[in-house]
């Protein structure tokens, strides 16, 4: 039977109840009488289990989750477990599996429709990829404790800076379900959107500190909390030069081209910082040596002394930045990007869809949290950074979420049109 709440107006089925009955409604908790609901819109089917917000049957968790995804415009995360997610991480798979995964994207080796698995990804070759990453980041780094020969310090400041962002950039890639963005575009989304990004950065750094963008002079109160809305607004700008975005119709689309990009202005960031690091910290322990050192022998050290000193800062640097990298910029990124391409949905871009209210409300996710981080707000453990990257990943995981029923709904609608087209074949045949 099927009955309409009398407070929300929410259309409601179920077959426990009968003309006159009092029901509490599972959307908003109120009391209500059932009577028949003549009309036959499309009515969305409520389950059993399912707990309205508010109601007693759903925690406090679940009703900010439900809040916050409505206020940003997300679809509520349901039936979603972490174990499931990464159940194939472990398992076993062939060099030919991982080779064939990368061979996608192309006119002719884009799946079909009716071929993709719509269902939640099992992802591992990320993992894979963050293993070998890290064993060639040992070597450098062996090599470098065994020689301190300076040659191989491009080579750990490189391998130390890309090697997360990009094994969380396969992650999303293997999220990509749709398997219809190549390798040649992703490659270029990193490296060209990366450094576009980066280049956008400063070119709305500078035009801020000169006064020459308008209403950016509330910024600067902010200090380095500021780069928050600058550097989510360069990667958007970066996307839109890089990405065709009427080819990659998508949500999950969005959301890898984001991360690419994302991944890309974070491994290139962390290799300038790494930089700073090593020739601040060189500088300081040669310094230092100079000054502390009683005889000729000990002032002999300063050059190697410096070296040393600026390496270990170095060192340091790329290891907390490269394990926090999955938190920061290339999810942030993915939510952006993601938004975006809710606004473009396959067509040309267009200025004006920046100006979207859908869009700048889940931009505004991806900034606020850009600006917790680089805000002063300390906690132990990095906790900051980690509750920071725990809501980030909640948002995209909402994200990816939609991106499959998108792709559910696609595939739906091609097996109804094959359908209706053989039962048309079919009466013309007996005619």
């Amino acid at each position: 039977m099927q009955f309409q709440c009398s407070q929300c107006r929410a259309v409601l089925a179920s077959d426990a109840v009968t003309d006159g009955m009092g029901v509490s409604c599972p959307e908003c908790g109120a009391q209500t009488e059932v009577r028949p609901y003549v009309k036959k819109p499309k009515i969305r089917a409520i389950s059993p289990a399912e707990s309205a917000p508010g109601s007693p049957g759903e925690d406090l968790t679940g009703t900010i989750h439900t809040k916050m995804a409505s206020a940003i415009g997300i679809e509520k995360l349901k039936g979603f477990r972490l174990s499931d997610l990464f159940a194939e991480v472990f398992s076993k798979h062939s060099r030919e599996e991982v080779e064939d995964y990368f061979t996608v994207g192309t006119a002719k080796s884009t799946p079909s429709i009716l071929d993709v698995d719509a269902s939640w990804p099992k992802p591992w070759i990320f993992m894979r990829m963050a293993l070998a990453s890290l064993a060639i980041y040992f070597l450098f780094w062996l090599g470098w404790k065994q020689s301190f020969n300076t040659k191989l310090l491009p080579g750990l400041m490189m391998i130390g800076s890309f090697a997360m962002p990009i094994s969380t950039l396969v992650l999303f890639m293997e999220l990509n379900v749709r398997r219809n963005v190549s390798l040649y575009m992703v490659s270029r989304l990193l490296f060209l959107g990366g450094v576009l990004a980066l280049l956008i950065t400063l070119v709305i750094g500078t035009l801020a500190d000169y006064g020459l963008l308008p209403n950016a002079g509330y910024l600067n109160g902010y200090g380095h909390s500021s780069a928050g809305p600058m550097e989510e607004t360069a990667k958007v700008l970066a996307m839109v030069a890089v990405a065709r975005a009427a080819k990659y119709k998508y949500k999950l689309n969005g959301l890898l081209i984001g991360a690419a990009v994302g991944a890309g202005f974070a491994a290139f960031e962390s290799m300038g910082y790494a930089l700073d690091c090593y020739t601040g910290g060189t500088l300081q322990g040669t310094i230092g040596t100079l000054v502390n050192a009683a005889t000729e022998e000990e002032a002999s050290l300063a050059d190697l002394n410096g070296v040393i000193a600026g390496s270990a800062a170095m060192l340091d640097n790329i290891v907390v930045r490269g394990i926090l990298s999955p938190l920061g910029h290339i999810v942030w990124s993915a939510i952006a990007g993601c938004a975006l391409w809710r606004v473009i949905k396959g067509q040309e871009f267009k200025w004006r869809m920046l100006c979207d209210e859908n869009f700048i409300r889940l931009l505004l996710v991806p900034v606020a949290l850009h600006m917790i981080w680089n805000s002063t707000l300390n906690l132990p453990f990095y906790g900051k950074y980690i509750l920071v990257g725990v809501a980030g990943w909640f948002v995209c995981l909402s994200l990816v979420q939609e991106g499959l029923h998108e792709v559910a709904a696609e595939q739906a609608e091609a097996r109804n049109a094959i359908g209706n087209g053989a039962a048309d074949a079919a009466e013309g045949g007996a005619e």
